[in-house]
């Protein structure tokens, strides 16, 4: 396996390469902070949490640059409602270390048959304790039990359809702000899939993504699966 090694800054501008430009995200377990490495026409937020909902709903009212999609949904129940290839792009940053290993390796395997170009994946190198004894999280809300850590991942147990960029050194304080001992280190995992879209279909699915949500829908929160069903079958038919 081909491990590509940078210091912790230099790790996101790398990254931020390699992110493909696409115009349909899935931001799975997004917290209060959506990916920014890409700006898509449609930012789809998978979300349990109700708190983190409310900030997600502050954020997104003040952007102008893409049309957010708020779902409040886990990742395990996401994933049963997404269509095959239903989305150009899946983030799961910060998400895997939150599950039990065995589990979060059936679900991204799972998550794959969902992107149609690129998944990507960023975690702690290794196991980092993360545990909340009185319930809060590092923002002061009530997510201390979404924030635990529950597994530990190295490069090693993705194959090599994956590419893998680390550092060595990148988390220097806990999610209280005490300084760590010695820095734990993290990494991406990025997988880009082949596939083919014609430029007539890109054409059809982008003036329908501006008709249906830019212009009409800057915001949108569902908890309601029949009504996401709906939707995300628009949005199928829209690049067939």
């Amino acid at each position: 396996m081909n491990i590509k090694l940078y210091k912790a800054k230099k790790l996101e501008k790398i990254i931020k390469r390699k992110v493909l430009k696409t115009n349909i995200i899935l931001d799975i377990g997004c917290g209060i902070r959506p990916q920014n490495f890409i700006t898509p026409i449609i930012h789809i937020c998978a979300e349990p949490f109700e708190q983190y909902i409310k900030k997600l709903q502050e954020l997104s009212e003040s952007t102008i640059d893409r049309s957010y999609l708020i779902i409040k949904s886990s990742w395990e129940d996401i994933i049963k409602i997404m269509p095959e290839n239903s989305v150009d792009t899946i983030f799961l940053l910060d998400v895997i270390e939150h599950i039990n290993k065995n589990k979060g390796k059936n679900l991204l395997k799972e998550t794959e048959k969902i992107a149609r170009k690129q998944i990507i994946i960023f975690t702690p190198l290794g196991f980092l304790p993360q545990v909340s004894n009185n319930g809060k999280d590092a923002w002061g809300m009530d997510g201390g039990k979404w924030q635990e850590h529950k597994s530990g991942w190295v490069p090693e147990d993705f194959d090599n359809s994956w590419e893998i960029y680390a550092s060595k050194e990148y988390h220097f304080f806990d999610h209280s702000g005490n300084k760590y001992q010695n820095p734990y280190g993290a990494f991406y995992a990025i997988k880009t899939k082949k596939f083919k879209e014609s430029l007539i279909n890109k054409i059809i699915k982008k003036c329908f993504l501006i008709n249906n949500f830019l212009i009409s829908k800057p915001v949108l929160i569902i908890n309601n699966y029949k009504k996401i069903n709906k939707i995300l079958n628009k949005m199928l038919n829209a690049k067939k």
